[in-house]
């Protein structure tokens, strides 16, 4: 049996073909993966939660005026300290 030859512009096409089939079966592996161990973040007491989350709403409320505002740069502080802990992340 007599194969016909393929010309370089075919095989670089058949190799491309080929290259993104194998990334695409490799991106679903990793994707199938589900960690098991995923947990909420502990923010404190539903309390305080609550207290920040009605705070800013009132800061936004507020607009260009909460610039100027003592108890909206409270509000940011203790928001960017809490974006900003080390253990947010957890």
């Amino acid at each position: 049996m007599h194969w016909p030859r393929l010309s370089p512009p075919i095989v670089f096409r058949l190799v491309a073909v080929g290259l993104v089939v194998l990334i695409l079966v490799a991106a679903s592996l990793h994707l199938r993966h589900v960690p098991r161990d995923v947990g909420v973040p502990d923010l404190g007491p539903p309390g305080s939660r609550d207290r920040l989350a009605a705070g800013l709403a009132r800061c936004q409320a507020l607009g260009i005026k909460a610039d100027g505002d003592p108890a909206c740069a409270a509000i940011w502080a203790e928001n960017r300290k809490r974006f900003f802990a080390p253990d947010a992340a957890r």
